[in-house]
């Protein structure tokens, strides 16, 4: 996968990077993945290597307001512009453009179509830092925030040369000096206010790169850091990745919830079928658990029909619920319920009809799981011959299934984007519409 498409990067957008283990390297990438299709404008709010100026086929020091008015033409003109201060006078660098001028230019490249790329703070090519004092500058106008670590750092002292600043470090995590560094350490920077998160804009997401990526060992242990990342809001993804090689994500780690779709008037089956009993508890408390044991967060229950009933067979289970009181429009109105519920840090959302009960945490577990290597737009269940239930949709099809109306729900957006497949087998298939229908399941 690109790290374009991980970073979910689109035209108009300016995304500062910060950290260490990487930020040059990933914005190389980026330049190649995005041009000559898309504009790129590279700058800085630190300082750059005099080297750095081959990241763009023009370079250009900002000097003043004219020079600022120059971008639209430049940025149509040429695929890739950085744009500098002047040469540094004690090491062999760039300085930073001046602020003034910087504050003028971003939304101008941004609203010229362009993708802005700036390297918001420095790290000598270590894989490890904390921010000092004086940084990261990060422009408020930026839309995206990336912090960077290398996972080479695991298992290194604290001391190591991959730390930059270890002491800061240090600080940071209130450990002492010869301490081996683990993945919870590497998570504990990248959630802290005064680490990963600093300075970070308000209205900015923040989208982390744990780079190097290499073997199995570091996979591992990139995914417990994104696990530990993602229990805080602020952070919206984590991008395993080796961003030297071309189609550098390995793994994609979001927030992805469960929608359960639960309020159906049971018109066919005579009386309420989610109260039935099948294996000792309630059919809604089937679907329930297997949202949870899939480990889906947050996980929205939507009622209709029988709310109350349902509610109460729901219990103390752990979920949000809302009431859909358009029901008996039909399935759609359901999945509308169920969206409004989720924060704008979610990923995507797998939805699971409540009448599934043979539907397990497995199955849910390879929609989630294939997602996170393809970020396709929908991954669905297939036998050879036709869809099957759960499916997940990404968030980038969330407006679209929005507007859908009546009794045909997600499945509408199939023709409209690529859908990825998953083995399904009859569990993904068999729905309780009918007594009969649940004395077949019962008789399995």
């Amino acid at each position: 996968m690109e790290l374009t498409k991980a970073l979910r990067i689109s035209p108009g957008q300016i995304v500062a990077f910060v950290g260490a283990g990487g930020k040059s390297a990933s914005i190389r990438r980026l330049i190649e993945e995005l041009t000559p299709q898309t504009p790129v404008l590279i700058t800085t709010t630190t300082k750059l290597a005099l080297d750095q100026t081959d990241l763009a086929v023009r370079h250009l020091i900002l000097r003043s307001k004219a020079n600022v008015s120059l971008f639209p033409a430049l940025l149509h003109e040429h695929s890739s512009v950085i744009v500098t201060g002047e040469r540094w006078s004690e090491e062999p660098k760039w300085t930073a453009p001046p602020e003034a001028l910087l504050a003028d230019l971003l939304p101008l490249a941004a609203a010229s179509g362009a993708v802005v790329l700036v390297e918001a703070d420095g790290a000598r090519g270590c894989s490890l830092k904390a921010p000092a004092e004086h940084e990261p500058v990060i422009p408020k106008v930026v839309d995206l925030v990336v912090p960077v670590i290398g996972l080479d750092v695991i298992g290194q002292k604290l001391e190591d040369d991959l730390v930059y600043r270890p002491e800061l470090v240090r600080a940071l995590l209130e450990h002492r000096k010869d301490h081996i560094l683990l993945p919870a350490d590497v998570a504990g920077i990248l959630t802290h206010r005064n680490g990963s998160l600093k300075a970070v804009p308000q209205s900015a997401q923040v989208r982390v790169i744990l780079n190097k990526a290499e073997t199995q060992k570091a996979e591992e242990q990139g995914r417990e850091i994104a696990e530990l990342s993602l229990e805080t809001g602020s952070i919206g993804s984590v991008i395993l990745a080796h961003v030297r090689q071309a189609d550098p994500v390995v793994e994609v780690h979001g927030r992805t919830a469960g929608i359960i779709l639960a309020a159906g008037g049971s018109q066919r089956f005579g009386r309420p079928k989610l109260l039935e009993v099948w294996n000792g508890e309630a059919i809604i408390r089937r679907s329930v658990r297997a949202a949870r044991d899939a480990r889906l967060d947050p996980i929205v229950v939507v009622l209709g029909a029988d709310e109350r009933a349902v509610r109460e067979a729901i219990g103390q289970i752990p979920v949000q619920i809302t009431t859909n009181s358009d029901w008996a429009e039909g399935q759609s109105s359901s999945v509308r319920a169920g969206l409004k519920m989720l924060a704008s840090n979610v990923d995507g959302a797998v939805f699971l009809l409540a009448d599934m009960p043979l539907v397990d945490a497995d199955l849910v577990r390879t929609l989630v799981e294939t997602h996170r290597k393809s970020l396709e737009p929908i991954v669905a269940p297939w036998t050879g011959e036709r869809w099957g239930n759960p499916v997940l949709f990404d968030r980038a099809t969330f407006e679209a299934l929005s507007k859908i109306r009546g009794d045909e729900g997600g499945r509408a957006l199939y023709k409209m984007y690529c859908v990825e497949t998953v083995p399904g087998g009859q569990s993904a298939m068999l729905d309780i519409d009918t007594p009969d229908d649940l004395d077949m399941i019962r008789g399995r």
